[in-house]
């Protein structure tokens, strides 16, 4: 399983590659998770307006996370832990990593951050 982080899905786009064509295999399996942060910050990028509804058919094809009040909690906590070991990251990519721990997906991303999240499975290529 896994989960595509934005700065995958941005990287595709800027390079002309058609995301669904590499995230199939795992579409077919329902294993290509996403959660709404994600889906935000890759549709605020997206400039032409045609792109932006291809964008949001192709994350309505994935199995979304839902960030609940439960989830927010984990998220918080995570948070909370990863501060006080001095390690700091962004909001939005905690609420992500507990989306991914969530699902026992592995976070596709080329933030190295998510590196230093324990017991989170990370790569930098779908691949």
């Amino acid at each position: 399983m896994i989960l595509v982080d934005s700065t995958i899905y941005i990287d595709w786009l800027r390079g002309r590659v058609e995301p669904l064509g590499v995230l199939e295999p795992w579409v077919q399996t329902h294993s290509a998770f996403t959660c709404g942060v994600i889906r935000a910050e890759v549709v605020r990028g997206v400039l032409d307006a045609h792109q932006k509804i291809r964008t949001h058919e192709l994350f309505d094809l994935l199995q979304d996370i839902p960030t609940d009040a439960r989830l927010w909690v984990e998220a918080s906590e995570l948070a909370w832990t990863l501060d006080r070991q001095g390690v700091v990251i962004p909001l939005t990519d905690v609420v992500i990593a507990a989306c991914a721990r969530r699902a026992a997906a592995t976070v596709i991303t080329t933030d190295k951050h998510f590196s230093r999240i324990p017991g989170l499975s990370v790569r930098a290529t779908v691949t």
